[in-house]
């Protein structure tokens, strides 16, 4: 019984510290004076919906679930909120001019699924 459990034990505590940085629900809060936060999914998305980790995370290209615990992946606003130069900002309400305005939406209209509208991504609680 003893050599079934242990090595099932380790198993488990293995899967949880490769994936611990992994995350599984993201709140966006950075523009929460002008708009209620955004409930981000990323398990969801990273587990079924992108076929890869750069789809989203275009500084850290060929990064797969696997290598997410062993990389620096940085949160989209640390270059996207005080963005300088031709770095489009976080700040922008634009849905052509937000970066996560351009990616998230665009991808939506794309697959036909997803909210479009602001209300569905800002919702009020």
């Amino acid at each position: 019984m003893r050599r079934i459990i242990l090595p099932g034990a380790l198993l488990c505590l293995t899967a949880t510290l490769a994936f611990a940085h992994y995350p599984g629900v993201v709140k966006v809060d950075v523009a929460a004076k002008k708009q209620p936060p955004v409930t981000f999914n990323h398990a969801k998305h990273g587990d079924t919906l992108v076929k890869s980790c750069d789809t989203c995370h275009h500084t850290n290209k060929g990064l797969t679930k696997a290598q997410a615990d062993k990389v620096e992946v940085k949160k989209c606003a640390e270059c996207h909120l005080e963005a300088k130069g031709k770095t489009p900002s976080m700040r922008e309400m634009s849905l052509t001019k937000n970066p996560m305005h351009i990616r998230c939406v665009g991808c939506h209209k794309e697959t036909k699924k997803g909210p479009m509208a602001c209300t569905g991504c800002h919702k009020k609680a």
